[in-house]
């Protein structure tokens, strides 16, 4: 059974969302698209901050300068949200995008260049933001995983790129003087899944993130419907998905 404040959200949604993340959604034969023809509404970016510009890849070697943020996932969003593209499932507020951005470059170097590539985002009114004490939902949640700093994140006093917390440390540890976890800095708390030392410590996991507002996921695990089943069992919100279609299929016969 899901926690009750993501039923609620799913309910308000125009399109049913599926509790799972296109983990490395660029080596999918179509990025972002693939996720989208499968209603899936998380996916992830490795992102390498060279010669000025934030390119798409697994690794330094993999890298094709054809192969952008801004031309796998920034303008594309942006058309599908202001109607110049059409996809099979709406990003909106209604049906939020969320958007892992996962900083393999040096943190605080990738950082100001990654917001400097969501201002059309941002332009447009089209994305989560914190300011002045109010969490505004967007139509695309930006997450920053990877190398991305925190210290840049709480720093922002207008923010709209988020961090991605460990969750075994949501209780043990702080993220800065006088602040608490909580969506308005981590909408997402993540760990990998060979950390965590049995079922019943994941699902304590998924219960301290809720308590904090904050959403699941766990990532580099075994990938079967015993184990997706198990996750979404315990309320994670995000399975890592490598084989969508295999993931998603596997939700339609939980969900029913």
């Amino acid at each position: 059974m899901l926690p009750l404040y993501i039923l609620a959200a799913l309910v308000s949604t125009a399109v049913a969302v599926k509790p799972i993340h296109s983990h490395n959604d660029y080596t999918r034969a179509v990025p972002l698209w693939t996720a989208l023809n499968l209603s899936i509404m998380s996916v992830e970016a490795d992102v390498w901050w060279q010669s000025s510009q934030l390119f798409v890849a697994h690794t330094s070697g993999e890298i094709d300068k054809s192969k952008t943020l801004d031309s796998l996932y920034l303008a594309p969003i942006l058309g599908i949200i202001n109607g110049s593209i059409s996809s099979p499932t709406p990003i909106s507020v209604q049906n939020p995008l969320q958007l892992l951005i996962d900083f393999k470059t040096d943190g605080p170097t990738t950082y100001q260049p990654v917001l400097n590539a969501l201002q059309t985002l941002r332009a447009g009114g089209h994305l989560t933001t914190y300011a002045n004490g109010q969490l505004t939902q967007g139509a695309v949640t930006v997450v920053g995983t990877g190398n991305t700093p925190l210290a840049s994140v709480i720093a922002a006093s207008s923010r709209d790129l988020f961090f991605d917390a460990d969750i075994r440390q949501l209780y043990s540890t702080k993220p800065g003087t006088g602040l608490e976890w909580g969506p308005e800095i981590a909408p997402l708390a993540s760990v990998d899944y060979a950390s965590v030392s049995s079922v019943a410590q994941m699902q304590e996991l998924v219960r301290n993130a809720h308590d904090f507002g904050i959403r699941s996921r766990f990532w580099d695990t075994a990938s079967n419907v015993a184990t997706w089943n198990t996750f979404w069992a315990a309320g994670s919100d995000w399975v890592n998905a490598d084989d969508v279609l295999a993931v998603s299929n596997a939700w339609a016969v939980f969900d029913s």
